[in-house]
């Protein structure tokens, strides 16, 4: 039994290390037949690796998008297996800057608290606090209604006007 979950988990950390060499971008070919995984793909080996490290991280559904919960420190559990995976957080090349991410935490915040909600303000270089569980269908209604406005908004302003 304790072989086989070893061999599972070295099985899991091969997929995972493929995951992050082709998003390191590390390569710029297809040398030895290899392939570079997809976003997606990638985004399901974080997953997995979340789920190996002790955190019930479901795969991505729909665009490729996981739904990761408020980050509180104080959950050990969370915080062990986001350590444990950082080195192979998908990292879209076309992700928008720190800024642009501060600028639309903002609107998101604020767009939150006309839902309803009480979210605070972001701070610069730290994430955003969102108070909404996973299985609050209208608190995730609205927080996908507030991110899809305010990243309109933001990568759209840098553009000429709207």
């Amino acid at each position: 039994m304790r072989a086989s979950a070893y061999a599972l988990g070295a099985a899991a950390a091969g997929l995972l290390l493929t995951g992050c060499g082709a998003l390191g971008g590390d390569a710029d070919g297809e040398a030895g037949g290899t392939r570079e995984p997809t976003m997606e793909e990638a985004m399901v080996d974080f997953a997995a690796c979340m789920r190996e490290n002790g955190y019930d991280m479901p795969d991505p559904e729909g665009e490729g998008m996981i739904a990761l919960p408020a980050v509180d420190p104080d959950d050990e559990e969370l915080m062990a297996a986001l350590e444990a995976c950082e080195d192979i957080i998908p990292v879209d090349e076309n992700a928008p800057s720190e800024e642009e991410l501060f600028q639309e935490g903002l609107l998101m915040a604020e767009c939150m608290r006309e839902e309803g909600f009480d979210m605070p303000d972001p701070e610069r270089g730290q994430g955003i606090t969102i108070p909404v569980e996973p299985g609050d269908d209208e608190g995730m209604e609205a927080l996908t209604r507030c991110s899809e406005q305010a990243q309109e908004e933001v990568r759209g302003s840098g553009d000429g006007d709207s």
